[in-house]
């Protein structure tokens, strides 16, 4: 486990992680799950766009950002989706995107955490994201999640604003291959 752990602090300093990095939905996955009706279900967005600008022997500096689309949910339930899509939840008409900000990164572990901020449908609250940087071919891979509560960023109005048939706890998850920034 000693080892491990040297190997992963070498490699997390090493000049591979320094600088700005990218990824979006063709390089990786933005999935999140949810209960519907008691049941569990699983979205993802296809739509993306992830920039990270990480030191590791400057965790304090840097930042993340990230793009979505919200008009791209896709949870493989045409109904499920429409209704997603619709004024009471995402209202893509009128928010088309969703974004994540950090600016500072803090260790946790093996892992790094960033208490960013996400902005939803005219909401922002604090969210954080702990993630994995490990070396990859041609760049690095970023692995990760958050928890969140949807109402908390009015997703969710009208009758869909009582948990009895959807949940207000919502994981997300996401597999990405950045590349450096050109």
């Amino acid at each position: 486990m000693m080892l491990r752990a040297i190997l992963i602090s070498l490699a997390l300093s090493s000049p591979a992680f320094a600088g700005a990095l990218q990824a979006d939905g063709t390089s990786g996955k933005l999935e999140f799950s949810g209960t519907q009706a008691g049941a569990k279900f699983t979205g993802a967005f296809g739509k993306f766009r992830v920039k990270l600008d990480f030191d590791p022997a400057n965790p304090a500096q840097g930042s993340l950002d990230v793009t979505i689309e919200t008009g791209s949910v896709n949870t493989l339930d045409a109904e499920r989706d429409e209704v997603l899509r619709s004024p009471d939840f995402f209202w893509v008409e009128k928010y088309p995107e969703a974004t994540y900000h950090a600016a500072r990164f803090e260790r946790d572990g093996n892992s790094w955490r960033v208490p960013g901020e996400l902005a939803v449908r005219g909401a922002k609250k604090p969210v954080p994201v702990v993630f994995t940087l490990t070396p990859a071919a041609g760049g690095s891979a970023m692995k990760g999640s958050a928890s969140l509560k949807r109402l908390a960023f009015g997703l969710g109005q009208g009758d869909w604003a009582s948990t009895e048939w959807v949940g207000d706890d919502v994981e997300i998850r996401f597999d990405l291959k950045l590349t450096p920034v050109r």
